[in-house]
């Protein structure tokens, strides 16, 4: 199991990115972005 951090967590990459952390069995520890229009982070 890998540890991740994502910067730039809005757009449209980043949900893919999101979704293969995810998949993998893998963690998210930290997300940035300044501009989240989308209402990934939360």
């Amino acid at each position: 199991m890998k540890n991740f951090a994502l910067i730039g967590a809005s757009g449209y990459i980043a949900p893919r990115h999101l979704k293969a952390i995810k998949d993998t069995n893998n963690n998210l520890l930290a997300a940035l972005d300044t501009f989240d229009s989308f209402g990934i982070i939360g």
